[in-house]
Formats: structure tokens, C-alpha cells, sequence
């Protein structure tokens, strides 16, 4: 086994832990009404769509059993982010109710249920964690987690390519002896990077608002170097190209004028619009680390960032219990979820 190296630290005053991919904290709403903010959808209209959205709760003698039929969500009670007509989901329903005569029907929930109270449904389904779903994204809660601590984020490297994690471990009782392991669910990745934090912290993450009213436009790839030079931009390291520390409507022009340059000519780069914000924080850590992750503060609580050396993906969560079943750690297995099922093994805790 290679070398433990540790990302970072985590703690909680909640109690609760949440891993979610950072990059999709622009959609987390925490206690408001979860609806999508401008800009994340391709249109006006397709956004409008989508916070017309409802929740619906299976009821009847057998709601569980059909929920779990259904195979809509992890709750088996709770189907969440649906269009308000949803013929489809209730002719799903309606040929499970008849084929097994169950009695279960949808009900649209009166008020949308917050991503924070799905936390706690969540939690209470499944004895204290359970996998979380908001606009189709994936993330996963842990309850039991030592309050006011500082909690080891380790991760090992895979053995079979040394710039990847195998697994990243959050150590919640250092010494105590692991009896079981439980899969919790799974994690959505689609920014490559994971954030493992507090709960309620979350709750005053600032994803896009600058702070200080400043923003970066950096831009790098194949014909960066010809694109730098038409548009004056000044070299940040070997591969970017940018500007940082301007004002955010001086970044946003800019950041136009390198995209106008490249869509007329067909070039090949990438850019990115980065407003002094917690990601840009988290990020700016990140991409100095060697670790490629970052720690930051916030609401009284410190949470860790890291990328996920594997990109995007689909990863599966443990918690791993003593024998009387308390929480020793959480485990996120990045390796494991990208090999075939067959050749999975249940780890040891990491030292």
C-alpha cells in the first residue's frame, strides 16, 4: 500500500456531513425553495421549465415497496424535481399498482422540499445516511460525525497509477475497530472535484458572487498563445493566459472579446470566468496543492475540497461502523467504482 497523504481537514457543528461535487454548489439551495438560478440552463424558457418543477410523495399501505419498484430515487417515498404534468412517471406507477394490485398513489407535496430537509429525510430513511437528490445530481449524507473536531481528510494513491486516489478517507474515530461497512450510495461527479463538508455551513456558500467585486479570465489551450497576442492578454504561467484581480465587468469583457476571437477563426481553447468568490477560493487552493485540494472556512465549520484525480464519474460512499455502530469513517471509493464489480474488496481503515 502506497503512502496516506491528507488533503485537508473537515468539521461540523451539525453533526451531519455532506459530500457533493463542488462544482454543482451553484445549485444547492439549502432551506430555500429549490429552484435553479439564471444562467445554468441553455434559455429563459428551459429554466422557467424546469422551477415549475414539483415533489411527489408515494402514499398508500405500500408506498415503500412501490417506491422502491418504481426505482425513481433513493427514498422510496420521495420522487423530487418532476414536471407538474407527469404522465410518464404515473403510467410507471399505475401498471406497478396494477400488476402487483399495490396501494400506492403519487401526491404532489404542497410546498417543494428544500435540499436541506431532504437531507434529513434522507437521514431518517437511512438510519442516519443516505444518498441526496437535487436537480438529478447526487450527494450523500452522513450523520453520527464528531461535532467541533478536526477530522483527517487521507486519501491513498491507486497503485496502478500514482497521480490517482484510490480512496479518500474522512477519519471520524481515529482508533476504534471497523466491525462493518455499509454502502451509504452514490456521489454524482460532473466538475471532477468533491467538497466534504458541514451541512448547514453550506448553507451561506457564495458559488458566483464576487466579494470584493473583482473577478479572473484565464484561458489556455491549443491556439491560447495566437489568441493572447490579438487580444493583448497577458501570460499567467506556462499554458494560461488571463487576466486576474480586475473588476468583474472589465473580466466579462474580456473574457468576450477571447471568445469572439476564437469562434471567428475556429480555434481551439478553453476559458474560464472565475468572480472572487468560496469556489474561486476553494480553487485557487486547489490548483496550487500538490494535492490537488483546499480547506476553507466557513460558518464556523472547515471543509474540504479535492479533485477527484479521476475526473467525472459516478462514486460509491461507506460509512464503516465499530461494533456497536458507531461511525469510525466515511469512505469514498474512487478506484473501485471505475473497475469492473467483480474485482472489488472490502478495504481496511487507513492508518
Amino acid at each position: 500500500m502506497l503512502a496516506i497523504e491528507q488533503l485537508g481537514v473537515a468539521t461540523t457543528k451539525s453533526g451531519i456531513l455532506l459530500i457533493i461535487d463542488t462544482g454543482y454548489l451553484n445549485l444547492w439551495s439549502h432551506d430555500q425553495v429549490p429552484l435553479l438560478p439564471d444562467g445554468v440552463l441553455s434559455s429563459e424558457e428551459a429554466t422557467t421549465i424546469a422551477n415549475s418543477s414539483v415533489d411527489l410523495r408515494i402514499v398508500g399501505s405500500d408506498a415503500a415497496v412501490a417506491g422502491r419498484a418504481l426505482g425513481m430515487s433513493w427514498h422510496p417515498l420521495f420522487v423530487y424535481d418532476q414536471p407538474k404534468d407527469h404522465p410518464e412517471l404515473q403510467a410507471k406507477l399505475d401498471a406497478l399498482v396494477r400488476k402487483n394490485q399495490f396501494d400506492a398513489r403519487f401526491e404532489v407535496v404542497e410546498e417543494r422540499v428544500s435540499h436541506r430537509h431532504r437531507v434529513d429525510l434522507a437521514l431518517q430513511q437511512g438510519d442516519g445516511a443516505g444518498e441526496v437528490q437535487f436537480h438529478g445530481v447526487w450527494a450523500v449524507s452522513v450523520s453520527d460525525v464528531p461535532v467541533n473536531m478536526p477530522l483527517s481528510v487521507l486519501a491513498e494513491r491507486s497503485e496502478s497509477n500514482h497521480q490517482r486516489w484510490k480512496r479518500v478517507i474522512v477519519e471520524c474515530r481515529r482508533k476504534m475497530h471497523i466491525a462493518r461497512s455499509e454502502k451509504v450510495g452514490f456521489v454524482g461527479v460532473d466538475y471532477a472535484r468533491l467538497m466534504i463538508g458541514d451541512v448547514d455551513a453550506l448553507g451561506v456558500w457564495e458559488h458566483e458572487r464576487s466579494f470584493d467585486g473583482l473577478s479572473d479570465y484565464v484561458f489556455w489551450g491549443r491556439d491560447a498563445s495566437e489568441v493572447a497576442t490579438a487580444v493583448r492578454a497577458p501570460r499567467l504561467s506556462q499554458t494560461e493566459f488571463g487576466w486576474v484581480n480586475v473588476p468583474e465587468e472589465v473580466a466579462q469583457e474580456r473574457g468576450m472579446a477571447v471568445q469572439d476571437y476564437q469562434e471567428k477563426r475556429g480555434l481551439k481553447l478553453a476559458g474560464d470566468y472565475r468572480p472572487h468568490s468560496h469556489h474561486w477560493q476553494v480553487m485557487t487552493q486547489t490548483r496550487k496543492s500538490p494535492t490537488e485540494s483546499a480547506t476553507i472556512k466557513l460558518a464556523g465549520s472547515i471543509l474540504c475540497s479535492f479533485m477527484t484525480t479521476w475526473g467525472d464519474g459516478v462514486f460509491d460512499v461507506y460509512r464503516d461502523l465499530n461494533d456497536i455502530g458507531e461511525l469510525v469513517q466515511v469512505r469514498i471509493e474512487l478506484e473501485e467504482s471505475v473497475v469492473p464489480l467483480e474485482k472489488q474488496q472490502l478495504p481496511t481503515k487507513l492508518t
